[in-house]
């Protein structure tokens, strides 16, 4: 059995995760009812509330973006395609 590696304390808080909105990495939280984004908190294994998915924020800085939404999963199953098959001249 393999041992469990620990994460450790994320060093992804509020004021860095609002240098990625200044950049335009991320969108601006602006429904405190509902943001959409959470900084984590003092855990230190990922465990993201009901309805959110836990994402590094590294990979935003390097340019990815969110998953992929519903819509284009079901789109890419029913086609028995992978996304990066969608380049722009093949949806032509």
């Amino acid at each position: 059995m393999v041992d469990p590696v620990s994460w450790g304390r994320s060093t992804a808080d509020a004021p860095y995760l609002e240098t990625l909105v200044t950049a335009g990495l991320l969108p601006a939280n602006t429904n405190p009812a509902r943001p959409v984004w959470i900084a984590s908190g003092s855990e230190t294994e990922p465990k993201s509330p009901s309805g959110y998915v836990v994402r590094l924020a590294r990979l935003h800085e390097r340019g990815f973006g969110y998953p992929a939404g519903r819509f284009i999963r079901v789109l890419c199953h029913h086609y028995e395609v992978e996304l990066h098959n969608f380049v722009p001249n093949a949806i032509l």
